[in-house]
């Protein structure tokens, strides 16, 4: 079966409303001993030579871009492929830079994240561990991408490592707006977006 088929079956769409009651539900929960401070560097070193497009996890907000979160962790081959996509294609990595506001979250580590969920001064703010943000997320291979709206809604989630090109079609179907015309409907949006990649690459 075509790799893209098979991974547009897990992609999800949810809402705002029900990230923001998941997130008060597991914020409940973020005083867990095994939480890595939030000034650690531990998560840092696995986007080094990244800093410039990957910003530090301590904080995660949309910046009023698009948002990219990349779960990742120790070990994954692909994880390190896709890092090195970025490292060495120029165009890929300034177009993340200008577009999105991108997070790479190392799951191997259990770090306090504080998410910053809506826009301008419809805010709020939640203490999330990384391994609740894994089950909001249902994260299960690594890496997977999480893209998200400017207020923090998610749009898709996509469990695979994407070449180069499919990779950069992907961030254009985001960021381009394509991904509206799905008007909420999960199946019209799988069919949109692996029309999109298929076209693309």
């Amino acid at each position: 079966m075509n790799p893209i088929k098979e991974n547009l079956r897990d992609l999800r769409i949810s809402s705002i409303a029900m990230l923001c009651l998941v997130c008060i539900f597991f914020g409940a929960c973020s005083t867990d001993e095994s939480v890595i401070p939030a000034a650690s560097d531990l998560d840092k070193k696995s986007y080094e030579g990244l800093e410039d497009v990957f910003s530090n996890t301590d904080t995660i907000e949309t910046k009023g871009k698009y948002m990219l979160l990349v779960f990742g962790a120790n070990g994954c081959s692909y994880c390190e492929n896709l890092k090195n996509d970025i490292k060495h294609n120029e165009v890929l990595r300034t177009y993340l830079k200008d577009n999105f506001s991108a997070y790479y979250i190392n799951i191997s580590y259990n770090k306090a994240h504080t998410f910053i969920i809506g826009e301008d001064k419809e805010t709020k703010n939640y203490i999330i561990p990384t391994h609740k943000i894994t089950e909001m997320y249902r994260i299960g291979p690594t890496p997977t991408l999480v893209l998200s709206a400017k207020d923090g809604r998610t749009i898709t989630i996509y469990p695979s490592y994407l070449p180069p090109k499919q990779f950069m079609a992907l961030l254009k179907f985001i960021n381009e707006g394509l991904w509206e015309k799905a008007n909420g409907n999960e199946n019209k949006l799988r069919e949109l977006l692996q029309s999109y990649l298929q076209n693309e690459v």
